[in-house]
């Protein structure tokens, strides 16, 4: 499976439908799939999809055909060199992908990122960066 970044601009939203319209156009490609983040503001709605890696190109093709911004997203690393380990990415992490060990190491578990980028810009050394 494969994160990828949707965005509904504003000016294509109208009604609920529209949120519709994207989820009856990724299961067009039969296939099941996870909304793993739903979020707004002025500019639009976004959402995290993980979908199979192996549909991305059929996926993209038909969200664009409604202007819809689509990205593959990606998941981060964690350079050790640069982490201080002050945790100020572990309360950011909605899935626990980023915690802080009995020594207070940080421990980032691949597993668990979902890409959404969040603790990306907390990190004041920005040891943390979007593979």
């Amino acid at each position: 499976m494969t994160i990828i970044n949707i965005t509904l601009p504003m000016r294509i939203i109208k009604g609920l439908s529209d949120y519709s319209n994207v989820v009856n156009e990724v299961l067009k490609q039969d296939i099941s799939f996870n909304i793993l983040k739903f979020s707004m503001d002025s500019s639009g709605t976004t959402m995290l999809l993980d979908v199979p890696e192996d549909k991305i190109k059929d996926i993209t093709k038909s969200l664009k055909k409604s202007n819809i911004i689509v990205n593959k997203k990606g998941r981060v690393s964690v350079d050790k060199e640069l982490c201080v380990n002050c945790g100020a990415c572990v309360s950011l992490c909605p899935t626990d992908a980023l915690n802080l060990n009995s020594t207070f190491e940080l421990v980032f578990s691949e597993e668990l990122c979902i890409g959404c980028n969040l603790c990306i810009n907390s990190c004041p050394r920005y040891a943390i960066k979007e593979d």
